[in-house]
């Protein structure tokens, strides 16, 4: 009980935080209502990252502003498999989530932390990490999460065809 309350105490100092960093208004804009255009066959997938470290790919989503970034981490001995680790919203930086991606290495799992669209290197110029994913503008917000759901589709196809469970 006292966890969950400090847990809620670091959530709501964040949520006054980002109440004032200032921002122009933007206005509402309506979307589409029909599904998400994420979920069709994938396109071909480059081959599965090779080592430890930062692996740039091409996205899968046609036009998007950045790569796919994959930040990768590999167990001592061999590894069970590959577990993904999709991060919170406006995530500024990998060290945020590192606790998790310990916990998945010392299980065996190959670590793979999916850097989401307009986070960390591929936000846009001046912008900070996470702007831009969430947004008035919901044409804006269903491409961004269905180029989120297509590139996490894509991981967990070249996970997959890494083996393990």
């Amino acid at each position: 009980m006292p966890l969950q309350r400090l847990h809620r105490a670091v959530d709501e100092l964040a949520m006054w935080v980002e109440d004032r960093v200032e921002r122009p208004p933007a206005p509402y804009r309506a979307g589409a209502a029909e599904p998400l255009p994420c979920f069709g066959p994938l396109p071909i997938l480059p081959p599965a990252p090779d080592r430890p470290g930062r692996w740039l790919a091409p996205s899968p989503w046609p036009g998007a502003a950045a790569p796919l970034e994959v930040h990768v981490r590999w167990p001592e001995g061999p590894a069970r498999g590959v577990a993904l680790l999709v991060p919170p919203w406006k995530i500024a930086r990998p060290a945020l989530v590192r606790g998790w991606g310990d916990v998945l290495l010392a299980a065996g799992y190959e670590a793979w932390l999916a850097v989401p669209p307009f986070h960390m290197a591929r936000a846009a110029p001046g912008a900070r990490s996470g702007e831009g994913f969430v947004s008035p503008d919901l044409g804006a917000l269903r491409a961004a999460v269905a180029q989120h759901v297509v590139e996490l589709r894509a991981l967990a196809a070249l996970a997959a065809g890494r083996g393990g469970r």
